[in-house]
């Protein structure tokens, strides 16, 4: 909200000046709550790969367009389903959405990205995510002065703040991009290898030094994975690595 406060005084300041501000009087975004802030997100900006995901020009990142727990070209089957962060991670290692097995929970600058400030309740484009719920969203990011807790973005104002891992928040799952030079190289969460919610030196550590030395197999996570780790095997292992180096 505070960021959506901070555009519309700063436009009717421009306005006072006579300045006149590139502005949209509708949302092409299909968001019913027009306002005359400018489009973040322009369809245009996105390619509908139609298999259930759409990638975004400006970052590279590819999205499911439906909230995890509903499908569908307008993600009209199932429903949107809550989960902890946890179960978030655990969701992203087992989807195979349009034949890829590299999903993965955006880290907050990744899922900050797609916010739509053209209108509100949701803070999205709708022709290009179709059925958001206009509430919290988990990221992968751990807040860094309490580890028990991590950033959800609230898409109906398109808020971030740290909340409670053991929480249920909505879930929109992405792959690929930028994501670890572009957007956050020292996010926790990406060092966490093993996906147990947190980054250990002697588990995900050790782990990233085998595989940089060439170590695969049963040589890479022998007394290296942690208890409650979501990715177990050395083929778990070697994936996610793999997806988060540049």
């Amino acid at each position: 909200m505070r960021n959506h406060r901070f555009l519309g005084t700063a436009l009717a300041i421009l306005m006072a000046a006579g300045i006149h501000a590139h502005a949209a009087t509708s949302c092409t975004a299909a968001n019913p709550n027009t306002t005359s802030v400018v489009e973040a997100t322009p369809t245009s900006s996105f390619v509908n790969n139609n298999d259930g995901t759409v990638t975004h020009a400006l970052t590279g990142l590819m999205w499911k367009r439906c909230s995890q727990g509903a499908s569908g070209p307008d993600c009209a089957a199932g429903a949107p389903a809550t989960m902890s962060w946890q179960s978030a991670l655990g969701a992203a290692l087992a989807d195979t959405t349009a034949g890829h097995g590299d999903w993965r929970v955006p880290n907050k600058k990744e899922l900050e990205s797609i916010i739509e400030f053209c209108g509100h309740s949701p803070a999205i484009n709708q022709v290009i995510f179709p059925a958001t719920v206009a509430s919290t969203y988990w990221s992968s990011t751990t807040y860094a002065t309490d580890p028990t807790t991590a950033f959800d973005v609230h898409f109906a104002t398109g808020w971030a703040e740290p909340y409670g891992k053991q929480y249920g928040h909505y879930v929109r799952l992405v792959r690929g991009g930028n994501e670890f030079a572009y957007f956050d190289a020292n996010r926790p969460a990406v060092m966490d290898i093993d996906g147990d919610g947190t980054a250990d030196a002697l588990s995900d550590g050790l782990l990233m030094l085998r595989y940089l030395f060439g170590l695969r197999g049963a040589s890479l996570i022998q007394g290296a994975i942690a208890p409650g780790a979501l990715r177990k095997t050395a083929a778990e292992i070697e994936s996610f690595i793999q997806s988060i180096l540049p």
